[in-house]
């Protein structure tokens, strides 16, 4: 029992700090877009302070024109097909324009979730491995979509938990086994990265297969918003695969799974569970992909992430964690504990920041606090005005 997951634990352990959540009118909130990152809740503005539109590209009037114009083009929001029997010219134009801005293969899919659902039982069963079913190694802190995935891939092949960023395991167990597949964040959704130089080392050394969730870290960084992941690496070898999120960094809709050309793109739709049911992005997502493209393309990316970095280092300056100077836009301000951090962002939402009280699961018990992304389309003495604030209840 509960080799893989413990629901009823999560449920247990964190069910209490929810409610409370909840009640401070932390969560669960209804707010009006006003754009920029402000929001407004009964005519009460205020700054959202955990939004994950790094670039500010989520009301982008180019992405949404691309929108409204694929819409019409296309006069249909869904094929309503399995896009392995039919799709539209849309789905195949959206795709090209990422593989070209990436200088990989890509396919698309209805979210990174589906993404990991899609390509780990198949990393299980061998199928990029050369039919060899590695032993599975899962971050302790991989993301929520790709741990739900142990118990399927367990079905295939052996799974583990690793310590975090822990590569001496690692190696360890590369030397024990004949094929070793590794399943982390590119950067994490609660702050922190991969140390995908070190990982590259074990791959030339041992054949690890790396699969990086760069949810968090595609847009942000790197050359055309490739992500911290692609930017190191340079480029995709056939031991890395790569699923992200299209609606964060990048301001459209949907996920991407990201591979070398010697895998198998018909072999990823045939038998990539989601990929060969009937979900794919709808017209309108397909149409800011393709808009938000030409942006990655053009000189206003590099202006956008420098924007971004300048906002980092701002924030970098006022308040002290434990990532500052990581260059990467998430930030985790410890809190003494899970109450201490619900009762802070209340007061911060008096002054018109919203910022996300993260506890158990999210994170581990012992590392309640408040999470903060930053974005580039923040003003400087918006940001000031927050960190002051902040420093004042810490």
């Amino acid at each position: 029992m509960n080799r893989y997951s413990n629901i009823k634990k999560m449920v247990a352990g964190g069910d209490l700090f929810w409610s409370r959540t909840q009640e401070a009118r932390m969560s669960g909130i209804v707010a009006d877009n006003l754009g920029d990152g402000f929001m407004q809740v009964d005519g009460d503005p205020f700054i959202n302070m955990c939004s994950y539109s790094y670039l500010g590209l989520d009301s982008n009037i180019e992405i949404l024109k691309g929108a409204i114009t694929a819409l019409d083009s296309s006069q249909t929001l869904n094929s309503s097909t399995s896009r392995v029997r039919i799709c539209l010219p849309l789905l195949e134009e959206a795709e090209l324009a990422l593989s070209d801005l990436f200088s990989v293969q890509v396919l698309t899919t209805v979210s990174c979730a589906s993404a990991a659902a899609a390509m780990l039982p198949l990393l299980a069963a061998g199928v990029f491995t050369q039919n060899i079913p590695p032993l599975m190694i899962f971050d302790q802190s991989a993301h929520f979509c790709l741990s739900l995935m142990k118990a399927v891939c367990a079905d295939e092949s052996e799974v583990v938990t690793a310590p975090h960023n822990d590569l001496n395991f690692l190696e360890d167990c590369c030397k024990q086994k004949q094929r070793v597949a590794y399943i982390a964040d590119g950067v994490y959704s609660t702050g922190g990265s991969a140390n995908v130089s070190e990982l590259m080392s074990l791959q030339d050394k041992y054949g690890l297969f790396v699969l990086y969730d760069e949810a968090h870290g595609l847009s942000a960084q790197g050359t055309n918003g490739c992500g911290l992941v692609l930017n190191t690496m340079g480029t995709l070898n056939s031991n890395t695969m790569i699923i992200a999120s299209l609606n964060k960094g990048f301001g459209a809709s949907g996920g991407a799974i990201l591979f070398d050309s010697s895998i198998s793109k018909s072999n990823l739709l045939r038998f990539g569970g989601p990929l060969s049911w009937s979900q794919r992005i709808n017209t309108a997502g397909l149409g800011a992909i393709i808009a938000s493209a030409k942006i990655h393309r053009s000189t206003e990316l590099q202006h956008l992430q420098n924007r971004l970095t300048t906002n980092i280092q701002l924030f970098d300056t006022h308040i002290k964690t434990t990532l500052a100077g990581d260059g990467l836009p998430i930030r985790l301000i410890p809190m003494s504990n899970e109450q201490h951090a619900i009762t802070t962002a209340t007061k911060l939402m008096e002054r018109g920041f919203y910022t996300s009280p993260l506890f158990y699961p999210v994170v581990p018990k012992s590392t309640p606090g408040l999470r903060v992304m930053l974005r580039a389309n923040m003003a400087s003495d918006d940001l000031k005005q927050f960190c002051t604030a902040v420093n004042s209840m810490l």
